[in-house]
């Protein structure tokens, strides 16, 4: 019989900071208190106690809490009252400690088991409570941790269940949010134009890399969850490819895609050019494509499904007579590698009839790859408003011509 841990009965250590913050929260208590609010009214609905989430996106939507190095084991436990406690490896709780909304962390240290210290904290907070939720799929808890936990849980008595709530809550953002969000896509827009700038036959693509970094970086920008995707030539056929080192040439086609990030909010922007003349492939696939960005941005309001919205971009390009190999767009918010965008959270395409909502911002992204040829995608960032949607990107849609 599997007898419980008797390290696990132990205390432990709640520790919240006092004093100054080292810097500013990107968004006032009152926008955190109003997120913990919406997930408190999800948990009593469903009958939670205890929440815990695991994703650096999670962790920092619901404190503020902001690290790349997340590859250790961190979490946010949420209860029905109190302050949301984060569960941080000791060199990392200083960023809740001194730059964040919550600033109430458990500390482990690089000789302790974080599931204990993680186990030992939900036991603490779940009071006369008996259902502890799960953050669904972590990318970043391994199998044998999680299934540790869930062990942990189940032989204390406690009811274990998936969750997802805080990414239904992240899919909607708040007026604050979408001006993180125009804030990047600006930072998007300004460096496309810088790339653009920079590129023309004989310049090799690592210079045009250095430019969009410095770029990216001196409009206000972050690191984003992907690196830019910079390519040239027939490379620009390859999927998420980037610079190579060669060389730009004559008749090149030419793929750049990168996001603005501000506040660890995304702004991403998508352009095809060509070194020298459009051939008239280029031309049709162009036309085709700038036809289903316009239908997409005309079709996208509260109420219609994702599903019916990639069908619209699907039929578009048919009419062409290409065949669309991939989604229509991706929804984008908080990002931390390795992605820029929420796409495991919701996406424009087949199948997916959840429905689209005031406050959601996407990454529209219709395209051809013609395998070995080249790419044409043509994208914007826009937010979903009342009767339409508003574009947030600001760069000139039509393939870019250079020299």
């Amino acid at each position: 019989m599997n007898q419980p841990n008797p390290t696990i009965e132990s205390s432990i250590e709640i520790i919240t900071a006092e004093g100054d913050l080292l810097e500013a929260l990107p968004f006032p208590a009152s926008e955190y208190e109003a997120r913990i609010e919406k997930l408190r009214a999800k948990m009593f609905a469903s009958g939670i106690d205890v929440l815990v989430s695991f994703s650096p996106e999670n962790i920092n939507y619901l404190t503020g809490h902001d690290t790349p190095a997340y590859q250790y084991l961190q979490a946010c436990v949420v209860a029905g009252s109190g302050m949301p406690v984060n569960v941080l490896r000791s060199i990392d709780a200083s960023n809740t400690f001194y730059r964040s909304w919550n600033r109430t962390a458990v500390v482990y240290e690089d000789s302790d088991d974080p599931v204990v210290s993680l186990t030992q904290l939900v036991l603490a907070m779940i009071g006369d409570g008996h259902r502890v939720a799960l953050e669904t799929d972590p990318c970043f808890v391994g199998a044998s941790r999680y299934n540790r936990l869930v062990r942990n849980f189940t032989l204390r008595g406690l009811d274990v269940v998936e969750q997802g709530y805080v990414e239904e809550l992240r899919l909607i953002k708040s007026a604050r949010e979408i001006e993180k969000i125009r804030a990047a896509a600006h930072v998007a827009s300004q460096t496309m134009r810088a790339a653009v700038a920079m590129a023309g036959s004989g310049v090799n693509e690592n210079d045009i890399a250095a430019c969009v970094w410095s770029s990216l970086i001196g409009h206000g920008g972050e690191f984003p969850g992907l690196p830019p995707f910079i390519v040239s030539g027939k490379r620009t056929s390859l999927g998420h490819a980037t610079w190579s080192g060669r060389t730009l040439q004559t008749g090149d086609t030419l793929a750049f895609e990168f996001p603005g990030v501000v506040a660890r909010y995304a702004g991403p922007l998508f352009r095809s050019g060509i070194v020298g003349e459009k051939t008239g492939a280029l031309k049709q696939l162009e036309a085709a494509t700038l036809k289903s960005l316009e239908l997409l941005m005309s079709a996208m309001r509260p109420g219609i499904t994702c599903d019916a919205l990639h069908a619209i971009n699907v039929a578009s390009f048919a009419r062409s007579g290409y065949q669309l190999g991939h989604r229509s767009g991706y929804s984008v918010g908080l990002n931390y590698a390795p992605d820029w965008g929420e796409g495991n959270i919701l996406s424009i395409r087949a199948g997916e009839m959840r429905v689209i909502e005031e406050g959601m911002v996407f990454h529209l992204v219709p395209g051809i790859y013609v395998p070995g040829e080249h790419v044409v995608v043509i994208s914007e960032t826009v937010v979903v408003t009342r009767d339409g949607c508003e574009c947030l990107t600001d760069y000139p849609r039509a393939l870019f011509k250079v020299d």
